[in-house]
């Protein structure tokens, strides 16, 4: 089936029709490839849906990013250029279905931006569709900027407009983290209850962990009880790690410095000495 042909069939699946059964003759069976792409694109259609809405007098909008969540079995059959050729159809398909939904209104999202990641709670063939909001306002862009490498310090001249990028002289305790065999990088926690994740432009958290698109926004809260006790708990859609025995999401416990944490491919611990009110011992 080419490529006008398919669209053709989805634009039909879509709208509830049999795209099959609206072909003359013998059509052509579709591919595992099709099902997947036409399962995505309906699960994405319902999201723009039930969120698109129209001020009155104003224009149509609908949020301008969607992220796919996969199962695992699923996401590793969908990686390298097999991967961005499923983004990048879905982005043009959506995209142009975008405009129908909204019929002659005028649409103000312009582009449909489509990210895959991977949620372990689902089983092989399900996908789960997270919209994000962004009204690109300046707010939201100083909240998107990534971390510097000036994080490190405790200071490190950040601006003041990012409430997340100001770190007191002496932070409460520190946190090394690394993505895979990467150099590690320290955090200094700025109070004693912190969030980390991967962050959004309408999600601010304390500590970025950029690159993994199994971490959520949201995946981790982490706060100091004593000197050598900690609490964190899984907010996100997969499980952490500590100590190599897995946390589920909605799970929290205590741990103390000499655990070690895992989130997605990172690695963080919780400096030696380092929780006894930000000064570190010998």
């Amino acid at each position: 089936m080419g490529s006008s042909g398919f669209l053709d069939s989805l634009r039909r699946w879509l709208d509830g029709e049999d795209a099959v059964g609206q072909t003359t003759g013998t059509p052509p069976a579709r591919s595992e490839w099709d099902d997947f792409f036409v399962l995505i694109a309906r699960e994405v259609e319902a999201v723009m849906k039930r969120e698109m809405f129209t001020p009155p007098g104003g224009s149509t909008y609908l949020p301008a990013e969607y992220i796919v969540y996969l199962s695992r079995e699923d996401d590793l059959q969908w990686q390298g250029r097999k991967r961005d050729a499923l983004a990048d159809g879905l982005r043009h398909v959506l995209s142009k279905r975008a405009g129908e939904l909204v019929g002659g209104k005028v649409l103000k999202t312009d582009r449909i931006t489509i990210t895959l990641g991977a949620d372990g709670t689902l089983e092989k063939g399900q996908v789960r569709v997270q919209e994000v909001w962004d009204d690109a306002s300046p707010r939201t862009e100083v909240a998107a900027r990534k971390p510097r490498p000036e994080l490190e310090s405790p200071v490190g001249g950040l601006a003041e407009s990012e409430r997340t990028m100001i770190l007191p002289r002496t932070p409460r305790y520190r946190l090394e983290y690394r993505l895979g065999a990467g150099e590690p990088k320290i955090f200094a926690a700025p109070r004693n209850r912190i969030e980390i994740g991967r962050g959004a432009r309408d999600l601010v958290v304390d500590l970025r962990l950029d690159g993994d698109q199994e971490i959520s926004r949201r995946h981790l809260l982490l706060e100091r009880l004593s000197t050598d006790r900690f609490r964190l708990e899984c907010l996100g859609r997969n499980p952490i790690e500590v100590d190599g025995v897995e946390v589920q999401p909605g799970e929290a416990l205590e741990i103390d410095p000499t655990q070690s944490i895992r989130v997605g491919l990172y690695q963080l611990r919780i400096l030696p000495g380092s929780g006894s009110d930000g000064k570190e011992k010998g």
